[in-house]
């Protein structure tokens, strides 16, 4: 059996003659940190938050290349669009109304390209003598006779496809949709300063609709650049609320806890500067910034930052109260605590990079920047917590601390350690049963990108939002087929136009398909006005001849919506497919078998799904991939870690059986629940290895040191859980007190990431407090018992 090769020993001198270098030179240190400070506030004033789904990709992403080819060829494909609801549409005041709103949108909008959707000014065509004409539904002079009203909505009802698309049969809701133009690339506007083009038009938009005159109207909004700004405008919203609730939960767990200013003020100082340090990083090295990264690393630095200065803290309180010696008790406190710190930190940092094996930008940038901000948060603990729990008076020791030998608390845990010693076959069974059911449960967990799931209705703008899907006119949500042709000129043959026109049919047939926007809307139309409105012409003309001579009358004639379905040399269709809600997994498996009927419709074409649908569809298996392979990555490094510091390749595989449990737990949480995969709760199971593994550090550094001394295992691991045992229920109470504080959210992403944590971290604490000391103990770890319990 390989015995552990490095000297704790020496590795703890080490760390004393650090500790009284830093007292000696403290003021020195603390105004280091303020210079670092005030740099950081600086770099995070450069930071640009990514908002586009688009920038979800890496660099070179099959499905960010296709998406954009997409944009060159038929421009942006975001928009927005406006639901209104009245009594009656066709009133003249709502038909001012309604007018008004739609060009205050083309008009106002910053990215629009100046073409809107609207009853009042979508492209209407006539037959005349000389072919066609396009002119408007409403005149530019709106009627206010009942003749004049009358025959608007004639015009309505004789082209049934627009009781579909902007005004609703009963004539109460009307349909707006104003197109945008290509965004500026990312350099563009973050050298202008302004904030990103969607966020932009988002805003925009929610100012225009709330303004009172257009309260009759009762506008509600959608697209995909409304709905990023005002899940960012709530998301920053409720962040700050759930981060000060937290901070405030945390210092009076830990008021009550360490009945200490500096036991308070500690955690708060090394979670706010590693916080700062990180997004000061961020903004001077130009680093991918989103909401999930604004949200997961400020929280887990909080938690690390806790867990580090209260083992900190706890030994320092332990010989204060024995010795009463200030600058001593710290030095002993880094002494005993600082390498355990150090490893924890290490592997910590070690299990969030192994998010950087995800195919998608926001998982890895939080990986990264939770991991800058560890390493951030211990470098302040190790080095300024001492420094502040340095300054003061010495005291007396306290007598009742000096008869007993140990806290109160301390002896309480010894009271755990005999009975886990005392009962651990019945420990290794339980513990067996249940992580074998949370095992299965994890094969149930899926990823789900729906906003219904993650956020909830609860939430008001996703309320709204869903309320406008369903609605008869309204969509938020949709796609587009592209079809690809091989030579020019083929996307206007007939057979193709036809062929297109079967899988539309076949694409309705869908439960979630809505409504179906391309080329054919305009030819049909075409076809039926130049045969004198007849509605049985409402198809595909007879030959190739026609349909070039209807485009050219369209042409002649000023249209211009056909420019968004069929590009200028006709080699690329276009369709797009508008969706009532949104369900990941029903609607992946749609989009396969439509992609796959367009291939069999198109054997010379290329035929692909693009857009939000098909990109949240790649982000999925992206996720689901990465999940798995940053799990394997973070067990295997961190074992590997354990291995070389423990010197034994046995020791450390024992090692992770307690860390790798939690993570296991939360998984079969996850999968029983039937509680989704998002992008926050993606990041738990690597995160809570991460911070499993330290408790275990803690609690097999210190067994190893007390071995040295007493040979003798139960002896060891008794003195571990008086010395250390309190520290790891402080840590944990005080953490998942800090992330329970999620579940006061409305929002379910943020409701269940708080709810996970708390699972993980306890089952964390119950593994090393339960499970370790059983496996050190029954596997010996550390060699041969030669002694009897006493030091030598």
């Amino acid at each position: 059996m390989s015995r552990i090769r490095i000297n704790i020993d020496l590795v703890n001198q080490k760390f004393e003659h650090f500790a009284r270098f830093l007292l000696a030179h403290r003021l020195v240190f603390l105004a280091g940190l303020v210079v670092v400070l005030v740099l950081s506030v600086i770099g995070a004033k450069k930071i640009y938050f990514e908002t586009s789904w688009d920038s979800y990709f890496v660099e070179g992403d099959p499905m960010l290349i296709q998406t954009d080819k997409f944009k060159e060829i038929f421009g942006n494909d975001y928009f927005v669009s406006v639901l209104v609801e009245c009594d009656n549409i066709y009133d003249p005041e709502n038909l001012r109304l309604l007018r008004k709103l739609s060009e205050h949108l083309r008009d106002s909008l910053s990215y629009s390209n100046g073409t809107v959707t609207s009853l009042t000014n979508i492209e209407y065509t006539l037959g005349t003598d000389e072919g066609m004409e396009i002119t408007q539904i409403v005149p530019e002079e709106i009627p206010t006779d009942s003749a004049g009203l009358a025959e608007i909505k004639r015009r309505v009802e004789a082209k049934p496809e627009f009781l579909k698309k902007i005004v609703s049969a009963d004539g109460k809701s009307s349909f707006v949709i104003v197109k945008l133009r290509p965004f500026p690339e990312d350099s563009v506007w973050k050298a202008e300063g302004k904030i990103s083009p969607d966020m932009q038009t988002g805003a925009e938009t929610y100012d225009i609709i709330h303004q009172p005159e257009y309260a009759p109207l009762h506008p509600n909004a959608g697209g995909m650049p409304y709905m990023s700004s005002e899940k960012m405008k709530y998301i920053n919203s409720e962040m700050s609320r759930v981060m000060m609730l937290a901070v405030l939960c945390a210092i009076l767990v830990m008021a009550i806890v360490t009945r200490s200013l500096r036991g308070i003020v500690s955690p708060i100082l090394s979670a706010f500067a590693g916080i700062l340090m990180t997004f000061g990083l961020v903004g001077y090295l130009g680093l991918y910034m989103d909401s999930t990264n604004a949200m997961v690393p400020p929280f887990l630095a909080f938690a690390v930052s806790i867990a580090y200065n209260i083992h900190l803290y706890s030994f320092f309180r332990r010989e204060m109260l024995l010795t009463g010696k200030r600058k001593q008790s710290v030095v002993t406190a880094v002494r005993e605590t600082g390498w355990s710190l150090l490893f924890s930190g290490l592997t910590t940092i070690v299990a969030l990079l192994s998010f950087l094996s995800v195919m998608l930008r926001p998982i890895r940038s939080v990986g990264l920047l939770s991991a800058i901000s560890v390493a951030f948060v211990l470098a302040v603990v190790l080095v300024v917590s001492p420094i502040l729990l340095s300054f003061g008076k010495d005291k007396k020791p306290n007598p009742k601390v000096l008869e007993r030998g140990e806290t109160r608390f301390a002896l309480i845990m010894e009271g755990i350690g005999k009975f886990v010693l005392s009962h651990s076959r019945v420990i290794l069974v339980v513990f067996a049963l249940v992580a074998a059911i949370s095992a299965v449960g994890m094969f149930k967990m899926e990823p789900s990108f729906d906003v219904e799931r993650t956020m909830g209705r609860k939430v008001e703008y996703v309320k709204k939002i869903l309320e406008l899907g369903e609605s008869p006119l309204g969509s938020v949500y949709s796609y587009d087929m592209e079809i690809e042709f091989e030579n020019p000129d083929d996307a206007k043959k007939v057979e193709n136009l036809r062929k297109l026109d079967t899988l539309g049919m076949y694409i309705e047939q869908f439960p979630l398909s809505k409504r179906l926007t391309s080329i054919l809307d305009v030819v049909k139309d075409l076809n039926r006005t130049v045969n004198e409105n007849r509605e049985e012409f409402y198809r595909v003309p007879d030959s190739e001849e026609q349909v070039a001579q209807l485009l050219l009358l369209y042409e002649n004639a000023g249209g211009s919506e056909a420019n968004y379905w069929i590009d200028y040399d006709y080699r690329y269709l276009r369709m797009m497919v508008e969706i009532s809600t949104y369900n990941s997994n029903e609607l992946d498996k749609e989009i396969a078998a439509i992609t796959q009927k367009g291939r069999e419709l198109f054997p010379n074409a290329t035929v692909s799904a693009v857009g939000n649908i098909p990109q949240f569809t790649t982000m999925q298996q992206y996720l689901v991939k990465g999940q798995i392979r940053s799990f394997g990555i973070s067990i295997l490094i961190v074992a590997v870690l354990l291995m070389i510091v423990f010197g034994s390749v046995r020791t450390g595989l024992i090692g992770m059986i307690p860390n790798v449990a939690p993570a296991i737990f939360v998984g079969g949480y996850l999968g029983w629940l039937g509680i989704p995969l998002d992008m926050m709760s993606a990041t738990v199971i690597p995160m809570v290895i991460g911070l499993a593994v330290d408790d275990t550090i803690h609690f097999v550094n210190h067994t190893n040191e007390e071995f040295n001394k007493c040979n003798h295992y139960s002896s060891a691991i008794l003195r571990v859980f008086r010395s250390t045992g309190s520290a790891l229920v402080m840590t944990t109470v005080i953490m998942c007190g800090t992330f329970v504080n999620f579940t006061t959210s409305k929002c379910i992403m943020l409701c269940n990431f708080g709810l996970v944590l708390v699972v993980g971290l306890g089952s964390a604490l119950l593994a090393d407090l339960f499970v370790t000391p059983v496996l050190i103990k029954k596997f010996r770890i550390f060699g041969k018992e030669t002694g009897n319990g006493k030091e030598n």
